[in-house]
């Protein structure tokens, strides 16, 4: 199948790192590694009763090319700098990696407001807060700061 991006979209997201066929991972291998995150997005999609590839609207293939990228580029990242770590001993790749699960778990929750290939229409599935956030607090930012929550300890 398609990816949804392209190895330059990842290349944009970690301009840092270079990426050609003498680097590791090589261009190839990135390659492979942009297609296989396109084919994970498929699987979330096809098991959230969609037909994939998604071809439109230009939007949604927009924010999938995104989400392909933020996969493949916390993938590469894990395997050029396997032992690196950033600010507070997380990995230097977390912040695509939380990025790219983020977008996963909005597929599989239907918080996304996901498009019917077949009809053009848009469809958004049923969800309730706890469907929504079964492990974690949902983000609300700072508008509304739950008094008690999930990890706090009276």
């Amino acid at each position: 199948m398609a990816a949804y991006a392209t190895l330059d979209d990842v290349r944009g997201l970690i301009g840092q790192f270079t990426i050609d066929a003498t680097s590791k991972p090589t261009a190839t291998q990135a390659q492979v590694i942009v297609d296989d995150t396109a084919d994970e997005i498929d699987v979330r999609l096809a098991g959230a009763g969609f037909l994939v590839p998604v071809t439109a609207p230009a939007y949604f293939l927009d924010w999938l090319g995104l989400l392909n990228g933020y996969g493949a580029a916390a993938a590469i990242l894990k395997s050029k700098l396997p032992d690196a770590t950033g600010q507070g001993d997380t990995p230097a790749y977390a912040f695509w990696e939380a990025r790219y699960q983020a977008g996963l778990d909005d597929i599989s929750s239907g918080t996304v407001g996901i498009p019917d290939a077949a009809t053009g229409t848009g469809l958004i599935l049923p969800s309730t807060y706890f469907t929504r956030n079964p492990d974690v607090e949902e983000a609300t930012g700072a508008i509304a700061e739950p008094m008690f929550t999930i990890g706090k300890v009276y």
